[in-house]
């Protein structure tokens, strides 16, 4: 589980001492060279504060990163863009963003800054080796069911106990990662209860499938 130096970590700038006269633009020129070694593409960027490389934005960890290089000194920021998606009626609401407790569960939560520090160190490694014309292998994806910070697989109790009390507004289905029928059930009241007690008859029957496919069943005891 994730401690406090990790939250901090995810969120520190790292250093990585240069030569001091590295320019952006040279650096550039060699992290392009090796790009296939990273995770997410790259771009450089002018601005006001200046120029500098960002990274693209990683979808599972929402993590970007912004290079810039200064009197010998790569720096990269890291910037976290973590969202919250809140559904409800009335006085009643509840989080089912895709880094809510509910989508990642309670330690997917907790070890997220964790999963997020680990990958600002992976790219900040890569340009360090990279800048010492070390060698870097190139970045090969994990397999969906590897990704860090990816949607765990859905738990059946729970999934048919938010049908069973939430189904009317759709909570089982934002916590399956069907945001878009999730909204259609809220707004309609579970497709005017029709769709809602469909759900739950396929959830019994574990026939239900979260966003990706995969078929929520209850798990064996012996398991």
């Amino acid at each position: 589980m994730a401690s406090f130096t990790d939250y901090a970590k995810s969120t520190t700038t790292r250093t990585i001492a240069a030569a001091p006269e590295l320019t952006l633009d040279e650096l550039y020129e060699k992290i392009s060279a090796r790009s296939s070694a990273f995770q997410m593409p790259f771009e450089k960027k002018s601005g006001i504060g200046g120029d500098k490389i960002s990274f693209k934005r990683e979808p599972n960890l929402d993590v970007s990163l912004s290079v810039t290089v200064k009197n010998g000194s790569i720096k990269i920021q890291p910037l976290i863009s973590d969202n919250k998606t809140q559904v409800g009626t009335g006085g009643f609401s509840v989080d089912v963003g895709k880094n809510s407790v509910m989508r990642k569960g309670v330690k997917g939560v907790l070890n997220r800054p964790l999963i997020q520090g680990e990958y600002i160190d992976t790219v900040t490694e890569t340009i360090r080796k990279i800048i010492n014309n070390e060698p870097v292998e190139d970045y090969i994806a994990p397999a969906p069911e590897e990704m860090t910070g990816a949607d765990p697989e859905r738990d059946w109790l729970v999934t048919l106990l938010l049908a069973f009390f939430l189904g009317g507004l759709g909570i089982h289905r934002y916590y399956v990662g069907k945001i878009g029928t999730g909204i259609i059930w809220m707004i309609s009241f579970g497709l005017f209860g029709f769709g809602w007690i469909i759900d739950f008859i396929m959830i019994l029957a574990g026939k239900f499938t979260d966003k990706q496919g995969r078929p929520i069943q209850r798990k064996n005891s012996d398991n």
